[in-house]
């Protein structure tokens, strides 16, 4: 008896016996798209639909790209759910963080009825859950200077996966080696992508009208932070010159400064992980304080039950 032939055998008119397929070729232009806006370094979030139940023209498994201005790469199931989609996924990119959203199709206008709850304003009567993922480029770090701690600065902000753009006359790529971009004139300065997944570290050491003029540049544009390493004293004289130019107390609250965490960095190195450990704080939400200190010192709680186990013992 002849082997059956996988290509020929099988239910159908046809015989064939091809699995079903249904967003192979979506999910190919989907990962083509987020691989061109990745390398174009621009923000974008993913959208998928984890469930989807009742009368709905939305399918679970479906997906799409959200970008920042609105627009929508992929297919969610038409107008119907389009505007929820689009305001909980650039609500997702604003707050940088993941969220499952659940779609409700009933009532007669979009509207949120709970914390990750929205009502299409639709009569179709289902019920979708999509979960969106906030895509950013990598940080990137600007660097403005030309001294040991801007080369640690480069050294340890390559190792956390940061991009390094360095702005100085007198940085090279044998000074920089971890640098993605090397900046000698303040004209190349405005070729960057300067965003809000970018941040300023000035640190000059001392060289106050080059901190004058990056910061008035800077202080022009949607960067995410500024910090300026620098003492106090020389910090008010900066800020004074910003002040005598018509900045406003609103425009320098975006530097920070001094810059870094107080751990008593003294060297170089130190230094650059002050700083780099403040950057992270922001980002992440961090309050600066130690971990013991935050969730609890484990030798106290250990000797407290120890000098009270009549506490976790029951009563004869």
């Amino acid at each position: 008896m002849p082997a059956n032939n996988p290509q020929t055998s099988g239910s159908g008119s046809s015989g064939a016996r091809l699995p079903v397929i249904r967003f192979e070729e979506e999910m190919h232009n989907l990962v083509s798209a987020a691989s061109e806006l990745i390398e174009q370094e621009k923000e974008f979030a993913v959208v998928m639909v984890l469930r989807s139940q009742g009368s709905s023209a939305v399918k679970t498994g479906a997906k799409a790209i959200v970008l920042p201005e609105g627009r929508i790469i992929g297919w969610l199931g038409g107008w119907c759910s389009e505007n929820a989609v689009l305001t909980a996924a650039l609500e997702a990119l604003e707050k940088g963080t993941p969220k499952i959203v659940r779609l409700v199709m009933k009532g007669d206008e979009l509207r949120k009825i709970g914390e990750d709850v929205i009502e299409v304003g639709t009569p179709c009567g289902g019920e979708v859950d999509i979960y969106i993922e906030p895509v950013y480029p990598r940080l990137q770090l600007l660097l403005v200077g030309d001294n040991e701690v801007t080369r640690m600065l480069a050294k340890i902000g390559k190792i956390l996966g940061y991009k390094i753009a360095v702005y100085d006359m007198m940085a090279t790529k044998e000074k920089y080696p971890e640098a993605d971009i090397i900046i000698n004139s303040p004209s190349s300065l405005e070729k960057i992508r300067i965003d809000r997944n970018t941040i300023a570290i000035l640190a000059t050491m001392g060289k106050t009208w080059v901190d004058e003029e990056t910061l008035e540049r800077l202080l022009k544009t949607d960067i995410g932070l500024i910090e300026l390493v620098s003492s106090t004293r020389r910090a008010q004289e900066v800020l004074k010159l910003l002040i005598k130019k018509g900045y406003k107390p609103e425009d320098l609250r975006r530097i920070v400064t001094p810059a870094g965490i107080d751990i008593g960095a003294i060297s170089p190195g130190e230094i650059a992980i002050s700083v780099l450990a403040e950057i992270i704080m922001f980002r992440r939400g961090g309050s600066g304080k130690s971990m013991r200190e935050v969730k609890g010192d484990p030798l106290e709680i250990v000797l407290s039950a120890i000098e009270s186990p009549a506490l976790s013992r029951p009563e004869q």
